[in-house]
């Protein structure tokens, strides 16, 4: 992850931003759209604009780097 770019907790996230998926350090990211989230105890659950990764869930505290509109 590249430190420079703007990050923000996993629960920050709102309807129509872009953000890296990033799954494990070492794996490829991939930039997604925010379409909706559900804060639940200790986690995040992301509903996506993307047919093929619709969800992703995070704990709620994770910093998830911010992207461009793709």
């Amino acid at each position: 992850m590249n430190t420079d770019d703007a990050t923000v907790p996993a629960h920050q996230l709102t309807k129509g931003q872009w953000f890296w998926h990033e799954p494990a350090p070492g794996l490829p990211a991939w930039q997604l759209q925010v379409n909706s989230a559900e804060l639940l105890e200790d986690s995040v659950e992301i509903f996506t604009t993307d047919e093929e990764r619709e969800l992703v869930s995070y704990p709620r505290n994770r910093l998830i780097r911010l992207a461009g509109a793709a």
